[in-house]
């Protein structure tokens, strides 16, 4: 049901790049920065959830100081990045994100199992590969925007870049779908069904990514799906309502938003509030998303390392 409203969203989305013209920048950074914070932000607020089971073993009592230590001290790098270092920042940012998108997509098993993990990459990244390779000229606005005046230069050698690596992953990512296509209408019944309409979905979005904003887009791929998804699989594992959900996520959150609105009216501050929103919200978003993509991929280490481990001793105790 939500990959339908999400295909059916899409589509509007287009029709009304199609006949409408763009709306001004302030009002789309508006309904950005709302929706970044009220859906977008929540997704990685219960990263203390995640981390406390893999910290608290081992640093006790004094786990919460670790992990609030450490995720504000990357999340300072990122900012620092962003007003010293905008290109590189920029692609480490923009890989990051594909990887932890791509992680997070559906996973049905499409093509040799080796090959997998760079499908998901190029899949994770269609919300960066595509603007870059159609609209390069509005992210590059944007990301200028997003930047101090002063790397312009550097800005535009950074768009170019991704732009050039983006063609082969926009490969991978169409040879991903003609195969899970082709896997689809070997199929029948449920798994036919939700293979179309994953491939609906995903060509709806790549639509998307082609011919709206990239702000828009942006907001249509990170709220209404990555974000949404995340947050309904957090509800399902702790086995909450929504308001209770909601309600655990406040804290975090707030503090999240204070921050970044903090971090906006002081170092990030651009000639237009429009522009200013912008920029906060990209910069804000990124040093939340850094230290959440790393303690998610640290995690995945550690289990992997504990369930070898597990292994391990069930196999010295059966010998």
């Amino acid at each position: 049901m939500h990959a339908a409203s999400l295909i059916m969203l899409s589509w509007a989305m287009i029709g009304a790049a199609c006949v409408v013209s763009p709306a001004s920048t302030g009002f789309v950074a508006g309904v950005l920065a709302i929706l970044v914070a009220v859906i977008g932000l929540p997704h990685g607020a219960a990263d203390h959830r995640f981390a406390r089971p893999r910290l608290e073993p081992i640093f006790g009592p004094a786990w919460r100081a670790v992990f609030l230590g450490g995720y504000l001290l990357i999340a300072a790098a990122v900012v620092s990045g962003w007003l010293l270092a905008p290109a590189a920042t920029i692609v480490v940012f923009f890989l990051a994100s594909a990887w932890h998108f791509g992680q997070e997509e559906p996973c049905f098993a499409v093509g040799p199992r080796s090959g997998r993990a760079v499908f998901l990459f190029a899949r994770g990244g269609l919300v960066i590969w595509v603007p870059a390779v159609f609209q390069s000229d509005e992210v590059l606005r944007i990301l200028s925007i997003a930047a101090p005046p002063a790397f312009g230069a550097d800005i535009r050698q950074a768009v170019v870049a991704v732009g050039i690596f983006a063609w082969p992953l926009l490969i991978v990512a169409a040879v991903g779908w003609g195969w899970q296509c082709w896997r689809a209408c070997s199929a029948n019944g449920r798994t036919r069904r939700v293979l179309l309409i994953d491939n609906c979905l995903t060509a709806s979005l790549a639509a998307v990514f082609a011919t709206a904003s990239p702000l828009v887009s942006f907001l249509v791929y990170f709220c209404g799906w990555h974000s949404v998804r995340g947050l309904h699989r957090l509800r399902r594992e702790h086995g909450e309502s929504w308001s209770q959900l909601a309600i655990s996520l406040v804290p975090m959150t707030l503090a999240a938003t204070v921050l970044i609105a903090v971090a906006g009216g002081v170092a990030l501050q651009a000639p237009t509030f429009g522009e200013t929103l912008i920029r906060a919200t990209f910069v804000g978003l990124s040093a939340v998303a850094i230290p959440h993509i790393l303690l998610h991929l640290s995690g995945y280490f550690f289990d992997h390392h504990q369930s070898l481990r597990t292994a391990a001793l069930e196999l010295g105790s059966s010998a």
